[in-house]
C-alpha cells in the first residue's frame, strides 16, 4: 500500500512539474498574485448512510461561495456520492474586487477511497460543476446567465500522524492536487486550471483546523500564465444528529475543497 501511495504522490508531483515546465516552453507572460483563502465546512450525519453538507469558501476580492449538498455513503465507505447546489458572488474585471456577479451552480461529485489499513490513505474525486454565471459587458453586469461545464479531477494523499505532536489532538497532513477543465456551451476565458494544496490538520473531537499553503496555475485564452498562491485556513466540523454506533461516516477536509 505504501508503494501505491508513493506512486500516486510521485505522479501528482510530476503533473505539477509538467505544468510549470510547459509554461516555460510556451514562453507565456506570467502574472503572479497573492491571495488568502478561508473556508468553513460542515458535514452532518443524518442517517446510517447519509450526510448533509453545508460549507462556505471565501477568497477576498475574488469569490464567495455558499454550498450545500446531500451525500450517500456506501456500506464499505469506499464510495461517497454527493449532489447539491451553490450560490456565488464573483468579482469582475471592472468591479475592483466587489463581488457583484452572481452565479448559480448545481453540482455533483463522486469520491473513491482506496482501502488502507495503515496511516497512509488516498482518495480520488470527480466533481462536475454546472456554472450559470450572469452575463457581462465591458462595464456592467447585465440580465441573463451563461452556462459552462467544469470538470474537476483530483487526488488526495493523507498521512495520519495521530497524536505525534500532542496527546490532546490528532494531527494529519494532506497533499491535494486538482485539475479543472472548463467547457461550453458559453465561451470560457479560463479553460484550464491546476490547484495544489498542502494541509496541516489539527483535529480535536468533531472540529478540525487546517492551515496550509496553496498555489493555482491557470492558462487563460490570453498569452499569460496566471499564478495565484498564498496561505489558507479551513475549519471543518463533523457532527451527528444522533448516535449512529454501527456506522460512523468518514469525512475529511479534502472532500470539501
Amino acid at each position: 500500500m505504501k508503494l501505491k501511495v508513493f506512486s500516486l504522490m510521485k505522479n501528482s508531483l510530476l503533473l505539477l512539474f509538467f505544468i510549470i515546465t510547459f509554461s516555460s516552453f510556451a514562453q507565456r507572460q506570467k502574472s503572479v498574485n497573492s491571495e488568502v483563502w478561508f473556508g468553513f465546512m460542515t458535514s452532518g450525519q443524518i442517517a446510517p448512510k447519509w450526510s448533509l453538507w453545508l460549507d462556505t469558501h471565501h477568497v477576498p476580492d475574488l469569490f464567495l461561495i455558499l454550498r450545500g449538498g446531500l451525500t450517500y455513503h456506501t456500506a464499505d465507505q469506499k464510495f461517497a456520492l454527493t449532489a447539491g447546489y451553490a450560490r456565488l458572488g464573483l468579482a469582475t474585471p471592472f468591479s475592483e474586487g466587489s463581488l457583484i456577479r452572481p452565479e448559480n451552480r448545481p453540482w455533483g461529485q463522486i469520491v473513491f477511497r482506496v482501502p488502507s489499513k495503515n496511516n497512509f490513505s488516498a482518495s480520488f474525486r470527480y466533481r462536475h460543476d454546472m456554472r450559470y454565471r450572469a452575463n457581462l459587458t465591458q462595464t456592467e453586469v447585465i440580465d441573463g446567465f451563461s452556462l459552462n461545464h467544469r470538470l474537476r479531477f483530483n487526488v488526495s494523499l493523507r498521512y495520519n500522524w495521530k497524536n505525534a505532536l500532542s496527546p490532546h489532538f490528532n494531527f494529519s497532513t494532506t497533499l491535494f492536487n486538482e485539475s479543472l477543465f472548463t467547457q461550453g456551451p458559453a465561451p470560457s476565458s479560463n479553460p484550464f486550471e491546476h490547484r495544489t494544496f498542502l494541509l496541516f490538520s489539527f483535529q480535536k473531537k468533531t472540529v478540525t483546523f487546517s492551515p496550509g499553503y496553496h498555489i493555482r496555475f491557470s492558462l487563460p485564452t490570453s498569452n499569460t500564465l496566471v499564478i495565484n498562491h498564498g496561505l489558507f485556513l479551513w475549519i471543518n466540523v463533523n457532527y451527528k444528529f444522533k448516535d449512529f454506533r454501527r456506522h460512523t461516516l468518514k469525512e475529511f477536509p479534502g472532500d470539501h475543497i
